[in-house]
């Protein structure tokens, strides 16, 4: 006989993972109602008090198959030496009924008939027979499960208490259909049981119904065709409904940087459908900016920026950026374009062209101790890089990225006032490189992230046709490192970030955060000063001036403190930890910029962090063994 079990409607789409289907709870009532009928029978009336009440001699147990008749008469509560009156006899029934074990296959409507139980005394010895005539349930033959879905047959198998050989009992099943929901609203899927019944073979028949994606709506677009939205979105039209899933495609639309907000919905479609809208607030993303910027490294600067985050709705990116003035009083400009779906497999193409000034130092360098002529004329050292840099990238998973880039450049340097082996470091030519990264990112927002890591490896190799940056019959009179040279540099980051204050429930939400990065690198070959690792200043080891330190290796450990103060605005307490040493180099001693061995310096101090247009605008106040510097520049350390 089968029992069909109706579903209820859902009270709401985020409780279908969470309540029971109709069907199991129908068969829990049953047997509730029959305990309850049960309760209602009339206790006989007691015996004269002259009367002796008879005890149990024996149970006799019929129409059982499966249950032996020791196992029902443990249940029934009782046992043979207890008194047979009507009280027991009512208990009896009651606690058997409560197993779920009887009845309620065969005749649901009845519960009376589930079990019934009669005595019998034998008028000479005063003894009493219990009779106990059970409608046993079905035997579990074997099992169908039909609409499992993303979860496969033999993991939900493994879940069921019940098992092959047993009767079936509707409540022992509806604890199984508990734990089978639950099976999937841990793996991020909505379920529930929508029927449940055993057939004339003994085929307990499970019919589960995962909800699919009936649609996707977007909406509030004005710019930005559906498209960009749609290819970051791994749920699609028509798959199983994964909220997991579902989370990270809002958190990818949101890390497009297109959007100042996203508010996501789903609603019920139908059985075992749902809605998904996501309702979206588009970013002013082309601005036009003229203005004066500062920083330690350039100083004081004109700067004129035009840049489009979403060029024609496509979330391409396009930007002009002319800076004059500085600590160098030349131009700088560079041309950049991004696009971020090159293809279906999602590849990166980003493109720099550029004639930009790098800054050194951010102070004149001189001579610490005068060893021949001196050359050069100037007491500010300042790249003048012309090239361009091309990048392309690709998924290889979820979370991890590989790129490849390709680097020419004609670096041109300042012909410093200085002499003997300081003059090592004056060197101008082109360079070329070509990189190879693995990146690993797992951060919730890549431009503010509260959460999850970043690691990235990089080698990166080169070749560089160097000479000095004045005219010199030979450039055996000079000293420095001079000719065609092959360099080989290798990197390793990883950063990790921890909310005190637990994950964000909305994508705007601020945490009080702890970072942490570690960066090192090592140089193979022959390689240019200015192609060497750097490290002291805003970037790298606060409390220290720009590029304070330099060599063929490279170590740096930060942590940061980050405290939401106001909407935009953070505290910052930090603490640096780093070094450059070795190589070619590490012998020119200019004035304040003496190298060494590998010695690690630390640098601590508080910070600022305000939000803007432009990004975020850092100032720190850095205190560090050779005294304190006042750090400022735009957009995050890490």
């Amino acid at each position: 006989m089968k029992i069909r079990l109706r579903r209820k409607r859902r009270p709401a789409p985020i409780l279908l993972a969470l309540t029971l289907p109709a069907s199991i709870s129908l068969l829990a009532l049953t047997v509730d109602r029959a305990v309850a009928q049960v309760g209602q029978i009339a206790k006989p009336t007691d015996p004269p008090a002259n009367q002796t009440t008879p005890r149990i001699s024996e149970f006799i147990v019929t129409g059982n198959k499966v249950l032996s008749t020791q196992a029902i008469i443990i249940a029934s509560g009782h046992s043979v030496g207890d008194m047979c009156d009507g009280k027991t006899l009512q208990e009896i029934k009651q606690n058997l009924t409560q197993t779920g074990n009887f009845g309620v296959q065969h005749n649901p409507e009845n519960p009376e008939d589930w079990v019934k139980v009669r005595s019998e005394e034998d008028p000479v010895t005063g003894k009493c027979k219990v009779y106990i005539e059970v409608d046993e349930n079905d035997k579990i033959q074997n099992f169908n499960i039909t609409g499992s879905g993303p979860i496969e047959v033999k993991t939900i198998l493994a879940t069921l208490s019940v098992r092959q050989g047993t009767l079936y009992n509707p409540i022992q099943f509806r604890r199984d259909a508990d734990k089978i929901v639950e099976l999937y609203n841990k793996a991020g899927y909505v379920a529930e049981i929508a029927e449940a019944s055993v057939d004339n073979q003994g085929i307990l028949n499970i019919n589960i119904v995962v909800s699919r994606v009936a649609e996707i709506n977007l909406v509030n677009l004005h710019k930005t065709r559906r498209y960009v939205i749609l290819r970051e979105l791994q749920t699609k039209k028509g798959d199983y409904y994964n909220r997991k899933k579902w989370s990270d495609d809002i958190q990818r639309v949101f890390n497009t940087d297109l959007f100042d907000n996203i508010d996501p919905r789903e609603d019920p479609a139908g059985t075992g459908q749902v809605k998904l809208t996501l309702s979206v607030i588009e970013k002013r993303t082309g601005s036009i900016s003229v203005g004066a910027g500062y920083s330690n490294r350039q100083q004081l600067i004109g700067r004129a920026e035009i840049t489009e985050a979403n060029f024609r709705g496509t979330g391409q990116t396009l930007n002009l950026l002319v800076e004059s003035g500085g600590v160098a009083n030349r131009t700088s400009t560079e041309l950049g374009f991004n696009e971020p779906w090159l293809d279906h497999h999602h590849t990166d193409l980003n493109i720099q062209v550029y004639d930009k000034v790098i800054y050194r130092f951010a102070n004149t360098i001189s001579n610490a101790t005068l060893i021949g002529t001196d050359v050069g004329t100037d007491t500010r050292y300042n790249e003048q890089r012309l090239g361009s840099t091309i990048t392309v990238s690709r998924p290889i998973s979820n979370r991890y990225r590989l790129a490849l880039s390709a680097r020419g450049e004609d670096v041109r340097t300042d012909p410093l006032s200085l002499g003997g082996t300081n003059a090592s470091i004056l060197q101008n030519g082109p360079i070329f490189a070509l990189g190879l990264s693995l990146v690993h990112d797992t951060r919730d927002q890549p431009l503010d992230p509260v959460k999850g890591g970043f690691q990235s490896l990089g080698i990166q190799a080169g070749h560089a046709d160097l000479r000095p940056p004045f005219a010199v019959p030979d450039t055996s009179l000079i000293p420095g490192v001079f000719g065609s040279h092959n360099f080989l540099a290798t990197t390793f980051e990883t950063r990790q970030f921890h909310s005190l204050q637990g994950p964000r429930k909305k994508l705007t939400d601020e945490k009080t955060t702890l970072a942490f990065r570690l960066r090192v690198g090592a140089d193979a070959g022959t390689v240019p000063f200015f192609e060497q690792f750097f490290v002291g200043g805003a970037e790298s080891l606060r409390g220290y001036r720009e590029d304070r330190f330099w060599g063929k290796y490279m170590f740096l450990a930060s942590a940061e403190l980050r405290q939401p103060l106001a909407r935009g605005l953070k505290g910052v307490l930090f603490v640096d930890i780093g070094d450059a040493w070795g190589g070619p180099y590490s012998g020119v001693n200019i004035e304040g910029f003496q190298q060494g061995n590998f010695h690690p310096h630390i640098g601590i101090g508080p910070g600022i962090r305000v939000r803007t247009p432009l990004g975020p605008i850092r100032l720190d106040f850095g205190i560090g063994d050779e005294g304190t510097q006042t750090h400022f520049s735009i957009g995050n350390i890490f």
